[in-house]
C-alpha cells in the first residue's frame, strides 16, 4: 500500500471511529466505545503493517517528535486549565434546601444550586399537599429533586477530576519514556 492511500484508510478509519463512538454514546452502552477504539487501533495498526513506501525519515521523525510535543504540551496546558475551573464550580458553589409551611399543613419544598458568581445552576420546587400522609410519588418527587441538585453540582467534579488525572497520566508517561530514551540512546 502507497502512503497516500494509508492516510486515506487512516480518515476512514477516524470517520468510523466517530460514528461508532457516537452510537455507542447514544445507546448508552459503554462496551460499544470499548471495541470501537479497540478496532480502531487494531485497523491502524494492520494498514501501517501493509506499507510499503518509506514512512519515515529522519527529518520526519524530527517534525513528528516536535509535533507530539507541542501536541502534548497544549493539552496538558488546556486540560489543566479546565480543570481549575471545574473544580472551582465544586468549591465555590453553595447549595440551598428549604421548606415553607403555609397554615393548611401544606408544605412547599425547595432545592438549588448556586455557583460563586451567584449563578443559578439549578432551582426546583415541590408542593406537598398532606405532608402527614406522604404519597410514594411525594417521596419519589423529592429523591428525584435532591439527586439532580446533586448531579449539578457533582458533574463539573467529576469532569474536572477526569481531566486532572489525565493531565497527572500524560505527565507521568512523558517523564517515564524520556527517561527510558534517554538511557537507551546515551548508551
Amino acid at each position: 500500500m502507497k502512503k497516500r492511500t494509508y492516510y486515506g484508510c487512516l480518515a476512514i478509519i477516524l470517520v468510523a471511529m466517530i460514528v461508532g463512538l457516537g452510537f455507542g454514546f447514544t445507546l448508552g452502552n459503554l462496551v460499544i466505545p470499548v471495541i470501537v477504539v479497540a478496532c480502531a487501533v487494531g485497523a491502524i495498526w494492520l494498514c501501517h503493517t501493509k506499507v510499503t513506501d518509506v514512512m519515515t525519515d529522519d527529518l520526519e521523525s524530527a517534525i513528528s517528535g516536535r509535533a507530539a510535543l507541542k501536541a502534548l504540551e497544549v493539552t496538558v496546558v488546556i486540560a489543566a486549565i479546565v480543570f481549575a475551573i471545574t473544580t472551582g464550580f465544586y468549591f465555590n458553589g453553595s447549595r440551598g434546601i428549604g421548606m415553607h409551611g403555609f397554615e393548611n399543613g401544606s408544605m412547599l419544598v425547595h432545592a438549588n444550586q448556586v455557583y460563586s458568581s451567584g449563578q443559578i445552576a439549578y432551582d426546583k420546587t415541590y408542593f406537598i399537599a398532606d405532608p402527614a400522609n406522604l404519597s410514594f410519588d411525594d417521596v419519589l418527587s423529592l429523591n428525584l429533586m435532591f439527586t439532580e441538585s446533586n448531579h449539578v453540582r457533582e458533574f463539573p467534579l467529576a469532569f474536572g477530576v477526569g481531566l486532572g488525572s489525565i493531565v497527572v497520566l500524560l505527565v507521568g508517561l512523558y517523564a517515564a519514556f524520556s527517561y527510558y530514551y534517554t538511557k537507551r540512546y546515551e548508551e
